[in-house]
């Protein structure tokens, strides 16, 4: 109609931040008595350091970080206050991971809980959806749990957490534990039974985190649900 105002559609900040995706991203999330899976740390520097006092007062000693595209060494090495930090980096292409990302990481957490019985473990990548959930999932099989049982845990606490490269964990601990072709497999058809049976579109929640960094006002953890 002629002079009438065209209307548009608009998103505000608040409702961005209340998306399942924005409220998720930089949460600590326990899985265990010993890992916690997250986001990173905010490329705010003040903000960054707001989320590393929270870290620390939900008792995490150690961190993994799984990320190919920054390095935080610096800045928890300053203000983390004794959290003790190792940058893990690997790709986020999709497909697999590579088994030595694995080990390493495996290793890394072993030292650290044999030497420290009550250490936590957080693990995270940018968004914590894909590469440090799946490297916790490893390190939760290697530790004793089955693949569906761990994948549930992960999901349960961080239902955000796609854990895209679980096949190519378990194939790692497959040949690190000398499974047999059989068990291989039926680990296999696990996973991909339960990603079956509880599916989510890792998408929407990485559209979301997209929206929060392009408005340029990221939650802190303690503004989360």
């Amino acid at each position: 109609m002629i002079g009438q105002k065209k209307r548009t559609m608009t998103t505000s900040t608040n409702n961005i931040l209340e998306t399942q995706g924005a409220v998720w991203w930089r949460k600590p999330c326990h899985i265990t008595e010993d890992i916690l899976i997250s986001g990173d740390l905010s490329h705010d520097f003040a903000k960054a350091k707001e989320q590393l006092k929270t870290w620390r007062r939900e008792g995490i000693t150690h961190i993994i970080d799984c990320r190919q595209e920054w390095n935080d060494e610096q800045i928890v090495g300053e203000h983390g206050e004794g959290i003790k930090y190792f940058w893990h980096g690997t790709h986020d292409s999709g497909g697999s991971q590579q088994a030595s990302w694995y080990k390493r990481g495996w290793d890394f957490y072993e030292q650290v809980t044999e030497n420290d019985p009550n250490a936590k473990v957080l693990v995270h990548c940018h968004m914590g959806i894909n590469r440090a959930p799946s490297m916790a999932f490893y390190l939760m099989i290697r530790e004793g749990y089955m693949p569906a049982e761990a994948l549930k845990l992960i999901r349960t606490n961080r239902p955000i957490a796609a854990c895209l490269y679980a096949e190519s964990a378990w194939r790692t601990f497959a040949e690190e534990d000398n499974l047999s072709d059989e068990e291989t497999t039926i680990g296999l058809r696990e996973i991909s039974e339960f990603f079956a049976d509880n599916q989510i579109d890792p998408s929407t929640a990485i559209r979301q985190i997209r929206q929060v960094e392009r408005q340029g006002n990221v939650p802190f953890p303690s503004e989360q649900v």
